[in-house]
């Protein structure tokens, strides 16, 4: 039953995002400026800028991974007696 409820308000606040972005780039005005933009210019450009600190932030985590992490030990061939 949890499941049902979290995918239904899930479902809902995407269809809520989907019509607020079509109204942000559509539908909003043009003559109000925010920092010298308009509401559709900020539309545009925030999702560009979170996409792409996203992606060099991960990129950033693998380079800080394969930097911190030790080296695989070698592969030693004991002896084998057979």
């Amino acid at each position: 039953m949890r499941d049902k409820i979290l995918g239904s308000i899930f479902l809902a606040l995407a269809l809520f995002g989907m019509v607020g972005y079509f109204w942000l780039i559509f539908l909003s005005p043009q003559d109000v400026l925010f920092l010298g933009k308009t509401i559709r210019d900020w539309a545009v450009i925030l999702p560009v800028v979170i996409i792409v600190f996203i992606f060099l932030f991960l990129v950033a985590w693998i380079g800080w991974a394969l930097a911190s992490t030790a080296p695989p030990l070698p592969i030693t061939q004991g002896t084998s007696e057979d």
